[in-house]
């Protein structure tokens, strides 16, 4: 999928995370409802290669016209179309901050995460080409984005007893939003309706 120069890629990831209920003071101040109440942080990088293969070489396609010829359609080839200079990974780079809390004997428990995800090299239609050219704007590593956002989730789960048999139910509820922005696109006419 990509040039030698380019196949490979670094993407390291790290967390922390404080169990705060398990210090003493905090068992201590809160008895036997809190159960669990954990602050996480993280940052971690991804690659992305989701493309095609080859798109860094020039590629003839061979087709067949509606000319025949002895009874037979004709077979032709055309020019190969532009490749971009380069091709590398897209890169996905995510901070992210999380709380965990548990009360009332782990029947009630919230997870909640706010987080900046940042996309470098997004791989999208490069520049704009004149018509005269004859050939469509290649593909490459142009773009840049930025997404912000948060999410969370309410869980309640409990039991008792039905004719004297255990009956177990939870109920969960899960709420979240994001929001995107294109921080950088190499097109002079900052038109991204088109090629984005």
């Amino acid at each position: 999928k990509f040039p030698k120069d380019s196949q490979w890629g670094f993407f390291p990831s790290a967390s922390l995370g404080w169990n705060v209920s398990e210090e003493s003071f905090i068992k201590k101040a809160t008895g036997n409802w809190l159960n669990n109440l954990k602050i996480r942080a993280s940052v971690g990088s991804l690659g992305n290669a989701n493309i095609s293969p080859y798109q860094f070489l020039e590629t003839m396609s061979l087709s067949k016209t509606s000319v025949l010829i002895n009874g037979n359609r004709v077979p032709y080839t055309e020019a190969p179309s532009l490749i971009p200079d380069g091709i590398t990974w897209e890169k996905v780079t995510t901070y992210n901050l999380g709380l965990d809390l548990a009360v009332l004997n782990n029947r009630l428990n919230f997870v909640g995460d706010i987080y900046n995800r940042y996309t470098d090299d997004l791989y999208t239609v490069g520049p704009n080409l004149p018509q005269v050219l004859g050939s469509s704007a290649p593909k490459g590593n142009f773009a840049s984005l930025k997404t912000t956002g948060w999410e969370a989730s309410l869980t309640w789960k409990d039991n008792f007893e039905v004719r004297q048999s255990p009956f177990n139910y939870s109920v969960k509820a899960m709420l979240w939003d994001s929001r995107s922005w294109v921080t950088d696109y190499y097109n002079a006419n900052g038109d991204l309706t088109t090629y984005y």
